[in-house]
């Protein structure tokens, strides 16, 4: 629409002109021109928001990824979602098995599209994360995602998900519990305020639980991120959002802290850690160094990086490999105190 109100009024502009010779170098002139009217190839869809969840709705269970070898957790979700007044669907995935994978490719990329296509679903919630997402990006029907927008959790490696669909489609999809983590209360209240209530929260650590900061200030910007090894490995892929004045949240499990460094070096190489506008790390759970002595520490490498980029950043934030976690939306506009440690949600991320 926008593009055909620019050449209406072009083309409006060239009939005034008198003379063909006029007219025809001001067509040549003002093609020039429409590259820089906003579109090129790639532009950012704009973002869309799935209907939220409301009592009696469907929640899909599936494993895009790892296969579910723990059949007790399957029983302990759903007895927790109907608790809190839902319906449960629990996908073929769940008993799939190949390998380290909840069956082929194919056969769990078939599982996600029909789960989005199909209309009585109002949830998807993935069951763990382990490896595989990313097998499956190149089978996803994103046009079909689009059209259907619902609500998506997890994380870990679930974030390869999160942030393909809100790159490819602009819908804003929830870094927050998996099917096998805890969901207890602190969890599933902080997954209901955001997805069901809608609620412009503000996502702050108990008081027990103090967030450490590295560089205080406040900023504003989209909320974009999730596990750090994930995200770093689909840099260059085309499955990643622009970063450019995002707020870039990231956590960590059993990774030592050269390990880290790596990869938020890559970050910064890839030109991340310079467009963002702040940076939220969450836990980094077993990351101490195997040898302390031969090693720097998790807070010397978010020094050596994370200090110097001159946004605000603060760490320890409640989400990733934790029990109790936010449910955290990506593609949701946010602003970030480090100072206090507090992600406050600007706007409702479901309709």
């Amino acid at each position: 629409m926008q593009r055909k109100v620019a050449l209406s009024f072009l083309l409006v502009y060239l009939s005034l002109m008198s003379d063909r010779r006029d007219f025809l170098q001001g067509l040549a002139a003002a093609s020039l021109l429409l590259p820089l009217s906003g579109f090129a190839a790639g532009e950012i869809k704009s973002r869309i928001r799935a209907p939220r969840l409301d009592k009696g709705d469907l929640v899909a269970l599936t494993a895009p990824a790892g296969a579910i070898f723990n059949e007790e957790s399957i029983s302990k979700v759903t007895v927790a979602l109907e608790a809190a007044g839902f319906r449960v669907q629990q996908g073929k995935t769940l008993q799939a098995r190949y390998g380290y994978l909840a069956g082929k490719d194919e056969f769990r990329a078939n599982e996600l599209n029909a789960l989005f296509k199909n209309k009585e679903v109002k949830a998807i919630m993935a069951m763990r994360g382990g490896w595989g997402c990313a097998r499956l990006l190149h089978l996803l029907d994103f046009a079909a995602i689009e059209r259907n927008p619902k609500i998506i959790t997890g994380f870990s490696d679930i974030t390869t998900l999160l942030l393909a669909i809100f790159q490819k489609t602009g819908l804003i999809t929830f870094h927050g519990p998996v099917g096998n983590s805890s969901l207890g209360e602190f969890t599933m209240d902080h997954f209901l305020r955001i997805v069901s209530k809608g609620e412009r929260a503000e996502l702050k650590n108990p008081v027990e639980d103090a967030v450490q900061v590295i560089t205080p200030g406040k900023a504003r910007g989209i909320l974009c991120g999730g596990n750090l090894t994930v995200i770093c490995s689909l840099v260059g892929s085309g499955y990643l959002p622009d970063w450019k004045d995002k707020i870039l949240f990231i956590e960590e499990t059993d990774e030592e802290p050269y390990a880290v460094d790596r990869m938020l070096t890559q970050l910064k190489l890839a030109g991340i850690l310079t467009q963002v506008k702040a940076v939220v790390f969450g836990k980094c759970t077993k990351c101490d160094p195997e040898e302390p002595e031969k090693s720097l520490t998790l807070q010397q490498v978010f020094d050596d990086h994370l200090r110097k980029i001159d946004v605000p950043v603060f760490t320890n934030s409640s989400f990733g490999h934790t029990r109790d976690k936010f449910t955290i939306p990506v593609g949701a506009e946010a602003e970030v105190d480090a100072a206090t440690g507090i992600i406050r949600l600007l706007e409702v991320s479901v309709n």
